[in-house]
């Protein structure tokens, strides 16, 4: 997936504009549909829009194919908001604030992956003025009441089951167009990640220092964002607008909210990087900021430097060293070092990119490969283990059948839930 996706999806607002039954070309907010004692406005459609654009993937080509998007999006929402209702009517179903930020974390981890790297996805989200707190308080809403709508559907749906007789009529049914087991492979690895070197660190910090001073000797705060600034933030030199607390990360809130009308911040470091923050004006609990954001990025030398060491640890791998102990050690990844880098089962033809490539036609348990870059750094792979692809059959493949004929059973049993809330519901369209 192209950069070119996050510009377009976050542009589907703009295009739904464009729609001339929905507002003479501008976007006034207002109902869409109602749903018994809830509405979806026009701003919720769009945003939805946005996010399943993000997952998917789609790119409206023209109106047509805006509008049927549209109406497809607005259908799923009327569906899910006839759960979100009997979900909030049950009040054991409790949805923690934890859960809802491991969701959020989650869902920007998936978007980054549909770019060539981290860098290029802060990027593009700059550009489109845009930070990752931001676009999390975007959707946290729509998170949360997925949460509690999949907890709802997941209680009612836990005692359904399919008896053996359901499981063979289901499989002579559906026999000949059954997925089968696709070519897999389970994998582990060793993570390392490409670091700037303190050289770099020092540097960068050194620059954002002499930025300062020139700004405070008489520069021109915005002339120098524009020209020195990273990752878009640049633009328009520098002018984040009126924003509050909550819509930047906490280092940069720090400085930014003890500022004056006038002053300007010391050098501040975020995830980001380095930043210079002026302060333009203050209106309530928001402030008008404008600031310079010099990144931090790794130079050949540091990229050089990981390679050495996952060439090391390769060469030892290779050699008996026991790759379990290694990652452990090494790897950088939080979420398989614990288990000795174990990735799990995946799909061949599901692979990223840059591991498809690599995987291809392995299939001896026990081999090596790497270093393999990603956008999260340099993966060394073990394969733990192959499996061709084949047809499903009754006797071996009996449980992965039985899940897939209760998940059926299942489906038919939402649509008839939906079917019997659309009778009981006031529902009534305003597109």
């Amino acid at each position: 997936m192209k950069r070119h996706l996050l510009v377009i999806s976050l542009g589907l607002f703009a295009l739904l504009s464009a729609i001339p039954s929905i507002a003479e070309r501008e976007i006034v907010d207002k109902i869409t549909a109602i749903v018994g004692d809830k509405v979806i406005l026009v701003s919720e459609l769009a945003s939805q829009m946005q996010l399943l654009a993000f997952q998917s993937g789609f790119q409206p080509q023209n109106e047509q194919e805006l509008q049927q998007y549209r109406d497809e999006v607005l259908h799923r929402m009327v569906s899910d908001r006839l759960f979100l209702i009997a979900a909030q009517e049950d009040t054991s179903i409790e949805v923690r604030p934890e859960e809802v930020d491991q969701a959020l974390d989650d869902q920007i981890a998936y978007i980054a992956q549909n770019f060539s790297s981290n860098q290029e996805f802060l990027d593009t989200l700059a550009a489109e003025g845009l930070t990752i707190r931001e676009l999390k308080k975007r959707f946290r809403s729509d998170i949360e009441n997925q949460l509690l709508k999949d907890r709802f559907v997941q209680k009612k749906i836990s005692t359904v089951s399919v008896s053996r007789h359901e499981v063979k009529e289901f499989y002579h049914r559906f026999q000949d167009s059954l997925p089968g087991q696709p070519e897999a492979v389970k994998l582990a690895h060793i993570l390392l990640s490409i670091k700037p070197s303190q050289r770099v660190e020092d540097s960068v910090k050194a620059l954002a220092g002499d930025l300062r001073q020139r700004v405070l000797e008489g520069a021109d705060f915005a002339s120098i964002s524009a020209q020195y600034s990273s990752m878009g933030a640049g633009a328009n030199g520098g002018d984040l607008g009126y924003v509050s607390r909550d819509d930047v990360v906490p280092e940069f809130a720090r400085a930014a909210f003890n500022l004056s009308a006038g002053d300007i911040s010391g050098v501040i470091r975020t995830q980001f990087g380095y930043h210079v923050i002026k302060c333009e004006g203050k209106k309530g609990t928001h402030q008008k900021l404008r600031h310079i954001l010099l990144a931090v990025t790794p130079l050949k030398d540091d990229t050089l430097k990981a390679v050495h060491l996952a060439d090391s640890l390769l060469r030892e791998a290779r050699n008996g060293a026991d790759f379990q102990q290694l990652a452990k050690v090494f790897s950088e990844d939080d979420n398989t070092r614990a288990q000795g880098g174990e990735l799990g089962w995946f799909a061949t033809a599901q692979l990223p990119p840059e591991f498809a490539s690599e995987v291809a036609d392995w299939k001896t348990p026990g081999k090596y490969k790497g270093p393999i870059f990603s956008a999260h750094g340099l993966h060394i792979l073990k394969l733990l283990d192959y499996q061709a692809a084949r047809k499903f059959n009754l006797d071996e493949d009996y449980d992965s059948i039985k899940e897939m004929a209760r998940q059926e059973k299942t489906s038919k049993l939402i649509d008839k839930w939906v079917s019997k809330m659309q009778k009981r519901t006031y529902i009534e369209y305003r597109l």
